[in-house]
């Protein structure tokens, strides 16, 4: 509870007990901010908002009728504003706790999880992005990878008082343009890595850029930008951020290095280049595009003031994310991954390091989908990945939103000229029809879904059990020998 004059630059004691932007959830005595979306208008819901019990209306444009006992405030930018006061309402959340940011194309959700994953062995953390919030035992479902602004700064408020100290941060392209994180302190910024996506949103690489750097211009001199040297844009990061920087990277020389690198499909070994010590890593972590996440992590570490050892430790024992290039072994004669991959970059990094380091008489089996509305033209070059880097596509329903699922798919099948392919809607009857298919060395790839146990609908979900259990039931129904309890998997 704040009192009005607390809030806004007015004398006036009345006391606030909510902030709102979505009138649907408004509550007595509390401010709405009309704020401008990108579909949505809330200067159109002022009186709904009323109706709920909101006494401040804080607004942009010219109200069509002013209430005299309701309170308006008239300012440039609504969302600003916002920003402003929740972060004032709720006492100012993220400057009592060490923010991670998180920006990049791919890679963000992985590096968030790791870093939350290790921080929690010396204090407690939290995490906030794709799979949920998450802190203290309690996970609050996120409708955003960056939610909007007064959910984001009640729950850090919430992280606060349950005494976290670290928490990592996915921080969207969508997020920062919208400003979402304008009220938010970060201590520490990483960039995993930036391709061509979600220009539908953007519209050209350069507006895509420039969110990204937003997360870097809020840093203040006392913050630390950890950035991959081996990106193309690197350099602008470093330039346009007043934080210390601290590199990581392979090709290019780099605060936190890996070299020697011998990767498998079941673990990954490096020499660890850290504050000129060398140390050998063996992690159960796969792909070379992971070992750049898995730098990513040590360059974290590393500006928490972690000794060279702890770094060392810390990496050599971390554990992948769930359904993010999880390999799971049983008794089958050949290999399983599940992963999320959701960017044609992810597509063609999996593609790529699987083709590399399996068997030579492996063949190459993929169960995907597509997106319903959502990035229509890329199915066609999805499709020439597949054709390029698989031996066998089982398409499926991802996502269909609606669309009908065999469109998708065949938009996609369009494109696969060399390779067999077959359409099954239902996913867990096209998992299952993998592993009867698969032979000897074949490595099965599952992609699209990873952690996610739904199917969006066009409206809703439905219940999915997981691409992991689909194929652990199937595997263990086929080969048998094992309960589940007893199954090998590796995160």
């Amino acid at each position: 509870m704040r009192q009005l004059k607390q809030l806004f630059d007015i004398d006036n004691t009345m006391k606030v007990y909510s902030i709102h932007s979505d009138s649907r959830y408004v509550k007595p005595y509390s401010v709405f901010f009309c704020i401008e979306g990108l579909s949505v208008d809330g200067h159109q819901y002022v009186e709904d908002a009323i109706f709920q019990g909101a006494k401040c209306i804080v607004h942009s444009k010219a109200l069509p009728e002013y209430r005299k006992d309701i309170i308006y405030i008239r300012v440039k930018n609504t969302l600003e504003e916002l920003n402003r006061v929740a972060n004032v309402f709720y006492d100012y959340p993220s400057k009592k706790m060490k923010m991670i940011g998180i920006a990049g194309t791919a890679g963000k959700t992985v590096v968030a999880s790791l870093v939350k994953n290790a921080m929690s062995q010396f204090c407690k953390t939290g995490y906030i992005g794709t799979i949920s919030f998450e802190y203290d035992n309690t996970i609050v479902e996120s409708p955003y990878t960056t939610p909007e602004t007064i959910f984001l700064q009640r729950n850090l408020f919430r992280m606060h008082k349950h005494e976290v100290k670290v928490v990592a941060m996915e921080t969207s392209s969508h997020g920062l343009a919208l400003g979402r994180v304008d009220g938010v302190h970060f201590d520490i910024a990483v960039l995993t890595n930036l391709d061509k996506e979600h220009l539908d949103f953007h519209g050209t690489k350069e507006r895509y850029i420039e969110a990204k750097l937003k997360l870097f211009q809020k840093l203040d001199e006392h913050g630390i930008a950890v950035i991959n040297n081996d990106d193309a844009n690197s350099d602008r990061f470093i330039l346009e951020t007043k934080g210390r920087v601290i590199t990581y990277g392979i090709g290019n020389e780099s605060d936190v290095m890996a070299k020697n690198i011998v990767l498998s499909l079941n673990k990954t070994f490096f020499d660890l280049h850290v504050k000129g010590q060398v140390y050998h890593i063996s992690t159960r972590i796969v792909g070379m595009f992971n070992i750049y996440n898995i730098l990513a992590l040590g360059g974290v570490l590393l500006a928490l003031g972690s000794d060279d050892k702890m770094i060392m430790t810390t990496l050599q024992n971390v554990d992948m994310v769930p359904g993010r290039m999880e390999v799971i072994q049983h008794d089958q004669p050949f290999h399983v991954i599940v992963d999320y991959c959701q960017t044609l970059k992810n597509y063609e990094d999996v593609f790529s390091f699987v083709k590399e380091v399996k068997q030579p008489n492996g063949r190459l089996i993929v169960v995907m989908g597509a997106p319903g509305k959502r990035n229509i033209k890329n199915r066609k070059v999805l499709g020439r990945l597949v054709n390029t880097y698989c031996d066998h596509a089982i398409l499926t329903e991802m996502d269909d939103r609606g669309e009908n699922v065999e469109t998708i798919c065949e938009t996609i099948q369009e494109e696969l000229k060399d390779i067999n392919s077959v359409i099954i809607t239902s996913r867990q009857i096209a998992i299952e029809q993998a592993l009867e298919l698969a032979c000897k060395d074949d490595v099965i790839l599952i992609l699209g879904k990873g952690h996610e146990q739904f199917i969006s609908l066009s409206v809703g979900k439905s219940d999915y059990p997981g691409d992991k259990e689909v194929a652990l039931e199937a595997i263990q129904r086929i080969y048998g020998g094992k309960d589940e309890d007893e199954l090998q998997y590796y995160d």
